[in-house]
């Protein structure tokens, strides 16, 4: 797979969140940390499940573990800092990048039943192809949590 778009939305969101500046965010919202671990545990999460498939698995995907509170908390608290989220993003960014870059044409195009959501909402609940999975970080997943935290840095001025 061709990760040139993917690694340029995580160098996009990265950028953003190097900026820092943030402040509190509207109530019901995530703040910046919130948002960081949200992107480590979905990007972590598309990583295993891309591994799965590649072993021979059929494994589904289902977003819910990374909007979890309790588990966005254990991420900020094990990462210690913004810093320490940015840097664990980018690792985690790095690693999904590079699976998908060894992926099989096969491989991308398994279908994956995917649950996606968001707050309360439900973006997907159908099957797509691994790679349609993989290409919705870059195409819609970074971009929407770099405009978040960019309101939360336009907030503060």
């Amino acid at each position: 797979m061709d990760t040139t778009a993917l690694r340029q939305a995580y160098r996009n969101f990265l950028d953003v969140a190097e900026a820092g500046g943030f402040t509190a965010p509207p109530a019901g919202e995530w703040t910046a940390e919130q948002l960081l671990a949200h992107i480590v545990a979905a990007d972590t999460g598309i990583a295993a499940i891309a591994l799965g498939v590649a072993s021979g698995q059929r494994p589904s995907y289902d977003n819910r573990y990374s909007l979890d509170g309790w588990n966005l908390t254990r991420l900020v608290d094990q990462s210690h800092d913004l810093p320490g989220l940015i840097e664990l993003a980018r690792r985690r960014g790095q690693l999904l990048c590079d699976i998908a870059e060894q992926l099989t044409t096969p491989e991308l195009d398994a279908p994956v039943n995917c649950l996606i959501l968001s707050g309360c909402h439900v973006m997907a609940d159908t099957a797509q192809t691994l790679g349609q999975l993989i290409q919705g970080v870059a195409a819609v997943h970074l971009p929407r949590h770099a405009d978040q935290l960019t309101a939360l840095r336009a907030a503060s001025s």
